[in-house]
């Protein structure tokens, strides 16, 4: 899906048929960007539910577990694209670790360039031609770079940083969505990122306040709370797939961050079923 791009309208027609479905939480192996124009909706990401109004940005990074539910007036596009389309500098925008990565918008000149945009993407996006390919990439670049000031800006209020500590940090959520399933130990990410783990640490606590083992194990626990409530798989396969061999680990290192047991987490949650229609 790395290769993949499509752009749509959220519209009345579209949200009209989108009601006739039945809306469940669900993943994509692509990346998406909301755009909300007009009306509004209700997002669920991971099982945290957020009341959206336009215009408002919202951007969803592939394998989280969403619900988007639009209100039959809402307006604005989705675009969905794989690896290929995304900036390198862009990349902390679509993070698992953050667990909303949105922004409530005005309507300014920077709105209005977005929307602009928008419309160019759709226009050129419904071509589908690999000739178009390379326009889509730059348009969609230029998109994500109306907003990153902002977004960085809201992620980081209040926590002062100097930028070379943004960037480790960034590249640090890059690495640790590739490889939190095998790698638990600090030395691993600081090896790869060329740093000590004392200036990965100091990183991690100017931007977000938090230590790196701190990050990784918040990582795996919201992994294994996506795969506990939205799949089949037994808990010891859940630990396995987390890189941990003993149940019994797993159990305890769960109800230290959650107060909970796997399986108690499990039984007193169950899948949102709105009644509306949903969509994304």
């Amino acid at each position: 899906m790395d290769t993949f791009f499509d752009i749509w309208p959220i519209s009345e027609p579209s949200n009209l048929q989108w009601f006739l479905g039945e809306p469940i939480p669900h993943r994509h192996p692509f990346h998406q960007v909301f755009l909300i124009t007009e009306g509004g909706g209700t997002h669920w990401v991971d099982g945290v539910e957020r009341r959206v109004q336009a215009p408002w940005l919202m951007l969803l990074a592939k394998g989280k577990t969403h619900l988007y539910l639009p209100d039959l007036g809402a307006r604005g596009w989705i675009i969905d694209f794989g690896e290929e389309f995304l900036d390198e500098d862009a990349t902390w925008l679509f993070s698992h670790f953050v667990a909303f990565s949105d922004l409530a918008l005005v309507r300014d000149d920077l709105f209005d360039q977005a929307c602009s945009l928008a419309r160019i993407i759709w226009d050129i996006g419904k071509i589908k031609t690999d000739e178009s390919r390379p326009a889509l990439r730059h348009l969609l670049s230029a998109f994500l770079h109306l907003f990153q000031a902002r977004l960085r800006e809201q992620a980081t209020r209040n926590q002062p940083h100097r930028a070379s500590d943004l960037q480790l940090f960034q590249s640090f959520l890059r690495q640790l969505d590739l490889s939190f399933a095998a790698e638990k130990d600090v030395e691993f990410y600081s090896r790869h990122l060329r740093c000590t783990p004392r200036r990965l640490s100091e990183a991690c606590k100017l931007v977000l306040g938090r230590t790196p083992q701190h990050i990784i194990a918040g990582r795996c626990m919201l992994e294994a709370k996506r795969l506990l409530l939205h799949s089949d798989l037994s808990i010891q396969q859940i630990a396995i797939s987390l890189g941990c061999e003993d149940q019994s680990n797993f159990t305890k290192a769960f109800r230290k961050a959650t107060g909970e047991t796997p399986s108690g987490f499990r039984k007193s949650r169950n899948l949102i079923h709105p009644s509306p229609a949903a969509v994304g």
